[in-house]
């Protein structure tokens, strides 16, 4: 089925639309979730509470193409996951300013996937959303800390931080230190 012709159907509420929309894209959907999440269960969670939400708020949702609908959808997983990770922490991260800029390491893009996910998953928690939300999703300090509830300045560190944290765990584990 056409994927407009999909979206009309969901938008209408026929349920075997709903059910097709969710297994296209439910795997992707499902490793978004996974990267805020601390664990799986709360990943499954938030999928299923962001797929109500999908359902609900797609009617207002004017498709243009399949990557302005994924993009909508992706930021539906992340902010209802997100959401979900602010109920479970009772205290959020604070750390001091810096005034770190940016700064895209060559290191991570040389390293195998699987051991770069095993040093992101032993980050802690606020240095690891940042860092996953700045890298992987390409979203900026700003919407970072609108997102997180936290300053800019806040989201920097975190991040200076995560890379730090990182380069000494290569350095330790790989014998490889990141500039």
């Amino acid at each position: 089925m056409q994927l407009e012709k999909l979206i009309h159907k969901v938008k209408k509420g026929d349920r075997r639309a709903q059910k097709l929309l969710f297994d296209k894209y439910v795997d992707h959907l499902y490793a978004v979730a996974r990267r805020y999440a601390v664990n799986d269960e709360l990943a499954e969670d938030a999928l299923f509470q962001a797929f109500m939400k999908i359902y609900t708020k797609l009617p207002d949702f004017e498709y243009i193409n399949e990557p302005a609908l994924l993009g909508w959808l992706t930021r539906i997983v992340i902010n209802q996951t997100l959401m979900d990770r602010r109920k479970e922490l009772s205290t959020l991260y604070k750390v001091e300013t810096l005034d770190e800029e940016r700064h895209e390491s060559s290191w991570i893009e040389e390293m195998d996937d699987g051991a770069l996910i095993d040093l992101v998953n032993e980050l802690p928690d606020g240095y690891r959303t940042v860092f996953l939300m700045n890298v992987v999703d390409g979203y900026a300090h700003k919407e970072i800390a609108e997102l997180l509830g936290i300053s800019e300045s806040t989201s920097r560190s975190q991040f200076f931080k995560a890379r730090q944290f990182l380069q000494k765990k290569l350095a330790q584990d790989y014998g490889q230190a990141g500039t």
